[in-house]
């Protein structure tokens, strides 16, 4: 499998790279953004999930490629590649290697979520 070309994770190890998207959109713009990721993420998860167990390769193909590029709108970068690594291996027809994936790629979803769901709490 190659090696995703998406930006490794921001030094202290934030999911989300809170000040890249701030300098790029500025406070109000980034909090609404990270409104919008939560909404259209929200039913990836299960959707992949389900994709997978049928064995939709189709299906599987585009809801990573829909999460990848939501992360990568967000500054999201290893939710990003495990997304981009999944969109990848479900074109190769390799969904074995996306049933091993899923719970990493789930993982790093939930912690994406969490953090901007903390940065949309703070005043």
């Amino acid at each position: 499998m190659e090696e995703s070309t998406i930006a490794a994770l921001p030094v202290d190890d934030s999911p989300v790279n809170i000040k890249e998207l701030e300098e790029a959109l500025e406070v109000d713009g980034a909090r609404e953004i990270a409104a919008g990721f939560l909404e259209d993420v929200a039913s990836l998860p299960d959707r992949l999930t389900d994709c997978l167990r049928l064995r939709n390769k189709e299906g599987v193909r585009s809801s990573a490629h829909l999460l990848k590029g939501c992360c990568l709108i967000i500054f999201a970068p290893k939710t990003a590649a495990l997304a981009s690594d999944m969109e990848r291996l479900s074109i190769d027809n390799n969904l074995e290697a996306c049933d091993i994936i899923l719970p990493d790629l789930l993982d790093a979803l939930n912690k994406t979520i969490e953090c901007l769901e903390n940065y949309l709490d703070e005043i």
